[in-house]
């Protein structure tokens, strides 16, 4: 039998030897496409408008100087971590449907981690926007302690003083303490009596080894200043400053007094942006003015 002419020398394909063609997307795909398109993008508009509030908020509080006005963007903020929290819901509902656990749970912790972040950011600025209740006196209080033969003016605006002691025990020296606040810094005067031997501690300068020694523990996140000998109002004191773990983002400014056989230890703390700047200065030392020692 002869074989039909084919002048390009080509057999025509059988009809089980058509060349495969691409299956068209479903329906179904193209939506989760679309859906998981549409996530990212909420996903990533609220994290900028969040992050872009949040940091707004911060730099205009930490550009303010101390009882000035600051602008907390809250409608910015709130609104970016639901856009946020939409996007990522409907991320994790496709990758948990199309069985891809990996990515799922990856995303998960992401945004556990980013939700840990943010709780902290918003208590910050819960606290820049004052949730906490202050109140503040509005006239100046007058503390006397004759056991450590201290008085203690400090001005208005501050919370109420806050006074306890302790007698001496067969273990502990009898010791008194004084605290108060407000949003700028907060002091605490602590006494403690027969601490001090007055045949070999006349002055403060002879504290230095001692408070060396103190600081180097009590400034476990480090020390800014070491001790040193200051004057203040004409009296001589030792003073240094650093920071602890367990108060991040606060400085401590500590001044030693000698009152006989009685340790006097005033102790101050604010915020760290407050740090260096000339009316902290001027707050402590007329804070200190108003300690007098009988």
């Amino acid at each position: 039998m002869e074989r039909p002419e084919n002048p390009n020398d080509v057999f025509d394909p059988m009809p089980d030897e058509s060349p495969v063609r691409p299956v068209a997307d479903t329906p179904a795909a193209d939506q989760r496409a679309q859906a998981m398109a549409e996530a990212r993008k909420n996903l990533l508009a609220g994290v900028l408008w969040c992050a872009g509030g949040l940091a707004f908020s911060f730099i205009t509080y930490y550009f303010t100087s101390a009882g000035g006005r600051y602008v907390v963007a809250t409608g910015a903020i709130i609104w970016g971590a639901v856009q946020a929290v939409r996007g990522l819901a409907v991320m994790l509902k496709i990758y948990y449907g199309e069985g891809r656990f990996s990515a799922f749970w990856r995303t998960a912790a992401i945004a556990v981690c980013s939700l840990a972040a943010l709780v902290y950011l918003g208590q910050l600025s819960v606290r820049m926007l004052g949730g906490e209740d202050v109140q503040l006196i509005e006239t100046e209080q007058r503390y006397a302690c004759d056991s450590l033969g201290l008085r203690f003016r400090v001005p208005a605006g501050y919370t109420a003083l806050e006074t306890s002691g302790e007698p001496e025990t067969e273990t502990t020296y009898a010791h008194y303490n004084i605290s108060t606040y407000n949003q700028d810094i907060g002091i605490n005067i602590e006494g403690v009596i027969g601490f001090l031997d007055p045949q070999e501690i006349e002055s403060a300068a002879d504290l230095a080894e001692y408070c060396t020694n103190r600081d180097s523990v009590y400034y476990n996140a480090g020390i800014i200043a070491p001790t040193q000998q200051v004057e203040i109002g004409g009296r001589q004191m030792l003073n240094s400053e650093g920071r602890t773990k367990e108060n991040p983002g606060l400085i401590y400014s500590v001044f030693d007094l000698v009152h006989g056989n009685t340790l006097v230890t005033v102790s101050f703390c604010y915020e760290e942006k407050s740090y260096g700047k000339p009316h902290t200065r001027q707050r402590i030392e007329k804070l200190l003015s108003g300690i007098e020692l009988y």
